[in-house]
């Protein structure tokens, strides 16, 4: 039974930022999520876009001690699915260049910030299949819990490799047989001591 939802939305065909069947879906969520959420990329040619949200979510402790609490302004980072999708078409060395485009857009938020342009935000945070690769980037990454919403999550992530990437669903079964969401977290003053010496 649990692998009926993936063999229905495997009917139709994906790949290269395409979507035939119940995956168009997604393509329809996604541009519905942006019209709502209004995600700004960071920098133009960057791989980031984010948005300032409200944490929602229990007490967590990051590991330099920042404190983050329900209601506390945080910076939400999002991929540019279609800036990878450009990237992969164009041939681009992956992952080298996205983390180099990671770190640019980083820096780039971490002036911002700085400057007060984006208000007293303390933390960066994302939930992603390749949330392992971010700490790379100076990210704290911890598995997402093993509920019914982050299995919603995994599966809408794995569709979404499915449309974006040129492989399509050969790429994205490989993430659905190893891959679990985890969640991200940047302080402000690790952002700031990691990215703002250039500000």
């Amino acid at each position: 039974m649990k692998e009926l939802p993936w063999w229905l939305i495997r009917l139709g065909r994906a790949g290269g930022g395409r979507a035939i069947g119940l995956l168009a879906i997604w393509l329809g969520w996604e541009r519905l999520t942006d019209l709502v959420w209004r995600p700004q990329l960071v920098r133009p040619g960057g791989f980031f876009r984010y948005r300032i949200v409200r944490y929602r979510g229990p007490t967590t402790i990051l590991a330099d001690g920042t404190r983050i609490e329900s209601g506390d302004p945080i910076v939400e980072l999002h991929f540019d699915n279609r800036r990878l999708l450009r990237l992969w078409l164009a041939g681009a060395a992956l992952p080298w260049e996205l983390l180099r485009l990671a770190r640019e857009d980083l820096a780039e938020l971490a002036c911002r910030i700085a400057r007060g342009e984006l208000g007293e935000v303390h933390a960066l945070t994302g939930v992603t299949l390749f949330a392992r690769a971010g700490r790379r980037l100076g990210f704290q990454v911890e598995s997402a819990p093993p509920t019914w919403y982050t299995r919603l999550q995994r599966f809408f992530f794995v569709g979404l490799i499915a449309i974006y990437h040129p492989l399509g669903w050969r790429m994205a079964e490989r993430y659905r047989e190893r891959a679990w969401p985890g969640r991200a977290w940047m302080s402000r003053a690790s952002l700031l001591a990691r990215y703002g010496a250039g500000c």
